[in-house]
């Protein structure tokens, strides 16, 4: 929707009628999730082209991605959180939920969204500029599948520059979920209706006993969503006192995501990115010159890194679009050791081995998964430490 238009739109939002029970919106939701399920569905098939188009990403990769995003909405999903959410809770939460989205992922903030319909919101979602196409053909599908549950859905875009149209979209709601960089987040909790989702990255840890099954998977995690999301792979940790673990996975790693650049062509990069793909290159070859431990993999032009480091002393933040480091750990001390400039930002961590799953449920991770399933976190995943889960369902 225009911002010309939005205005008087969120006006006439105020005036829908009550919301479906939580059974029905998560029936709803469910019918709607498996048409977008299917990649012959002509909405999903055009949006994602679109997208594609305009973002500069392959159709193949956002095909994958959008898989993934979607794997986990399953009716039975769908019907377990609405027995989460009784009629007296329903009176109780917030009635009006405005999401501002991200740009970098299409469709981030869905399972928020499905959250707050079933628990009886009414939902303003505003679209990023850079992509304001998914949100506005999903709700689309959902009021063709039920027209009640799609009429709580109204999907707003309009550039940084309205500020007053933000102003307007968070004074009628009676809590607003921020997704975006620090910075955006930063903006915006002046407002304590806000809730806000910042930048967060991923890693893996890894058991050396288990590298040689988990190489695709883990191309797999770093290649979805050209690597931009909260729960994009950025740093492979391998638990080893030999060294030699983690390279041999760094280089099955590297084997993986060339063989990807082939079926998930690599996105088309804009210059900053790949200035900064280029410095993560370059001080790696620089680093190996000087003797130290690295070892620099990449593919022919920028479609993907991978850096080997048999010790690191800090969590590395890749610049994205395939761009991973691969780094060895003694023991759990050193591994603890790396990641402790992160601490409180780490959102997933894929793992294999069981010392490994311990220890990243042992530091709170709101997302410890196996490999090749960072993309796909349950419904009742407790984003950025659950307070919005807790806020529309309750802490059961």
């Amino acid at each position: 929707m225009s911002a010309i238009s939005a205005s008087r739109a969120m006006r006439l939002q105020e005036a829908e009628s009550v919301a479906p029970c939580a059974d029905r919106m998560a029936d709803a939701l469910a019918r709607a999730f498996e048409r977008w399920r299917d990649r012959d569905y002509v909405r999903r098939r055009d949006t994602i082209a679109a997208i594609a188009d305009s973002a500069g990403y392959s159709v193949a990769m956002l095909e994958n991605s959008i898989d993934a995003l979607l794997k986990p909405f399953t009716s039975d999903a769908l019907k377990a959180m609405a027995a989460r959410v009784s009629a007296d809770d329903r009176d109780v939460k917030p009635k009006t939920v405005g999401f501002i989205a991200a740009g970098n992922v299409a469709g981030a903030g869905i399972h928020e969204i499905a959250i707050a319909l079933i628990a009886g919101a009414r939902v303003l979602i505003k679209t990023a500029s850079a992509e304001p196409i998914f949100f506005a053909e999903f709700a689309r599908t959902l009021a063709e599948v039920d027209r009640e549950a799609g009429a709580r859905v109204e999907v707003f875009n309009w550039g940084r520059a309205r500020t007053d149209l933000t102003d307007e979209l968070i004074a009628k709601c009676d809590r607003v979920v921020a997704y975006g960089d620090d910075a955006t987040i930063e903006s915006l909790r002046r407002r304590s209706e806000v809730i806000g989702f910042g930048s967060r990255v991923s890693a893996a840890l890894i058991d050396a006993s288990c590298v040689e099954g988990v190489a695709e998977l883990l191309a797999r995690d770093v290649a979805l969503f050209e690597q931009l999301g909260c729960l994009s792979l950025h740093q492979v940790f391998v638990l080893s006192p030999d060294v030699r673990a983690a390279r041999d996975l760094a280089v099955r790693m590297s084997e993986a995501l060339e063989r990807l650049a082939v079926s998930m062509l690599p996105a088309r990069i804009p210059l900053r990115d790949a200035a900064e793909i280029r410095g993560v290159r370059e001080r790696a070859r620089w680093g190996a010159i000087a003797g130290d431990p690295v070892e620099l993999f990449e593919g022919c032009g920028f479609e993907w890194t991978v850096v080997f480091e048999a010790k690191a002393d800090s969590f590395r933040v890749s610049p994205g679009f395939r761009t991973v480091h691969v780094t060895a750990v003694c023991d759990l001390a050193e591994f603890r050791e790396c990641i402790g400039n992160m601490s409180g930002r780490i959102e997933a961590m894929a793992v294999a081995g069981d010392e490994c799953e311990i220890e990243a449920r042992a530091m709170g991770i709101p997302y410890v998964c196996a490999a090749g399933e960072m993309q796909s976190p349950p419904l009742d995943w407790r984003h950025g430490g659950g307070g919005f889960l807790d806020l529309m369902v309750g802490g059961r």
